[in-house]
């Protein structure tokens, strides 16, 4: 793996080649071999980019990256994300290129980028008060830009071209709705009105409604326009409640025209991911690679800053109806790459959430179970940054595909982008707990890679994961927030569920409860929700509990759900389906 700017490479998620349609055997007491895949078929949310660290006083060694843009150009991709000092770009989305840009040359600090493309041109805004000036690159690999034209561009902007028309969308706020505007696309001159195009409505739309469980009355932040036109229709995306919580989502309006006007999309929010290990998936864009849509998408951890933030990939389209909708249902378990298979990801499990696990050290508040609480927001913190290390008994022989090393920063106070961070370590792995073989060794790694992700060129069978620092320059601390291993265990899946209640609320026809009984063999459980029997697009995983209340329906939608089970073996689905019935 190497990272560096300009004209280094970065890859961002492992090395290597993997043979993924099936989990092979070793024998449990022999040799354990294993060799990190060099072309790597999968990555795990979120991406593995050497995120910046804030530069406001109050937000010293806080990570952060949010409102992503992808956009193709000259047969690359490019990442714009707000508060990163520079951009990414790349041909095969395993390794990236990461370009510093300056301030003098670029706005590049602005929160929330627009972007769009023309005649050999990427075009670049940040987001300002008013009016804010367009720029231009034909190479922006090389870090050139040049000033172009000041134009009315406010908080947020979005763009879309049609035609000889470039449509301009913006907005941020509480109050206020999201505008557009068309300009021509040749004089770059604005033509015709501004239009107000959508705004929200938390009474009846209850996924924007502020709060972790939507239970805040104020207003929500209306923000994040997004425009994709697809077979006749243009879809607005738009994000609420507010970064700082997992219920970050966004929903969609369509229309026949780009500037509306619009109809809400009864299956918002469109892109969300309320649970799981890192949650949150709003204010982003869609893109396209080859024929298949892609969801670039902001999470929440929003512990030491609200502004604590990620950015992750997930698969996205529009069904036969012309519904658009993310999938992020296993959206931070590996997924392949774009452009990699037809499938959405391999079957591999998670094998080491709530696994006993041992470590050399730990502060009294940040203990060796946060490890595998799988929880982005919390964290395991050695007492030193030396010869630290942690043991996870999976408790049984498994086969082991992937290992996702997920750092934390506590105890750094960097501001800004800094050059020569890193962490460096190895992964061993063992049958009994005592022989132990290297199966990762990145001791030499000098590059920054705070959510690191290996894929094995063929899966292997262990009992014991072994991870050891070797190096690490982040602060006098080394902390993980979470070690994950994927693979397939043994064993058969759980049974089915076979019956369930839905409870709507008497108060509130935004909430509903669903409850069940424990089903033998189930390590936790997916509900689907969604506005027809073929149309269960909004997920939840649960491990903890046999019920749920739901927040964010629509009031004036009728829902119907199913429920999955799941274990280290695997998934069984759910073959009943309830309808909430409306009064």
């Amino acid at each position: 793996m190497k990272i560096k700017e300009k004209n280094r490479r970065t890859n961002i998620y492992g090395v290597g080649i993997a043979f993924l349609l099936g989990i092979t055997s070793c024998r449990q007491t022999g040799p354990i071999e294993a060799r990190v895949a060099s072309e790597p078929q999968t990555f795990c949310n979120p991406l593995n980019l050497d995120y910046r660290f804030m530069k406001i006083a109050e937000g010293a060694g806080i990570r952060e990256a949010a409102d992503p843009v992808v956009i193709p150009f000259k047969g690359h991709y490019w990442l714009f994300a707000s508060k990163s000092s520079g951009y990414w770009h790349t041909d095969d989305f395993n390794t990236w290129e990461y370009v510093f840009i300056p301030d003098s040359v670029l706005p590049i600090e602005d929160y929330a980028p627009g972007l769009f493309v023309h005649d050999d041109y990427i075009y670049y805004i940040g987001s300002t008060r008013g009016k804010a000036m367009l720029y231009r690159s034909a190479h922006p690999e090389t870090g050139q830009w040049e000033a172009v034209k000041s134009i009315s561009a406010n908080w947020d902007p979005a763009f879309y071209v049609e035609g000889d028309s470039l449509y301009l969308y913006y907005g941020s706020s509480p109050t206020d709705p999201i505008y557009g505007q068309r300009f021509n696309l040749k004089t770059l001159e604005a033509e015709g009105k501004t239009v107000a195009c959508i705004n929200t409505y938390t009474e009846t739309h209850g996924w924007e409604r502020p709060g972790a469980r939507n239970e805040l009355p104020r207003r929500p932040y209306l923000e994040g326009a997004w425009l994709t036109a697809h077979d006749g229709k243009y879809y607005l995306e738009y994000a609420a409640p507010g970064t700082e919580w997992d219920t970050y989502a966004d929903g969609a309006y369509v229309s026949d025209n780009p500037l509306g006007p619009f109809k809400y999309l009864p299956n918002s929010p469109v892109s969300y991911k309320p649970t799981g290990f890192l949650g949150g998936a709003g204010h982003g864009c869609l893109f396209l690679v080859g024929d298949t849509y892609w969801k670039a998408a902001t999470n929440s951890i929003s512990v030491r800053h609200m502004f604590e933030r990620r950015v992750s990939l997930y698969p996205a389209g529009f069904d036969t109806d012309g519904y658009l909708h993310t999938d992020t249902e296993w959206g931070d378990y590996p997924l392949f790459l774009p452009g990699k298979g037809s499938r959405k990801r391999p079957k591999w499990m998670l094998l080491s959430e709530d696994k006993p696990v041992s470590t050399s050290s730990s502060l009294a508040d940040y203990p060796a179970t946060q490890l595998v609480d799988e929880n982005m927001r919390t964290a395991w913190v050695a007492d030193s940054n030396k010869e630290e290390w942690v043991v996870i008994d999976l408790e049984n022989e498994a086969n082991i595909a992937a290992i996702q090393v997920n750092y934390d920063e506590y105890g750094a106070t960097w501001l800004g982008r800094q050059s020569g961070l890193y962490q460096s370590y190895c992964l061993y792995a063992s049958h009994d707990g005592e022989k132990w073989y290297v199966i990762a060794d990145k001791s030499q790694k000098r590059t920054d890679t705070p959510h690191d992700y290996i894929e094995f060129e063929s899966p292997f069978k262990a009992r014991y994961i072994k991870w050891e620092n070797k190096a690490y320059t982040i602060s006098g601390n080394v902390s993980l927030r979470e070690l994950r291993v994927f693979g397939l265990g043994s064993g058969k899946k759980p049974a089915s569920l076979t019956e369930f209640n839905v409870e709507p609320n008497a108060k509130d026809a935004c909430r509903a409860t669903l409850s069940w009984q424990p089903v033998e063999g189930a390590k936790g459980y997916v509900v689907h929700a969604g506005i027809a029997p073929d149309k269960l697009y909004h997920t939840y995983q649960i491990t903890d509990s046999t019920q749920i209340e739901l927040t964010g329906l629509n009031a004036d939608v009728s829902y119907y759900f199913s429920i999955d089970t799941y274990n280290e073996q695997g998934v069984t689905k759910g073959n009943v389906i309830h309808k909430l019935k409306r009064e």
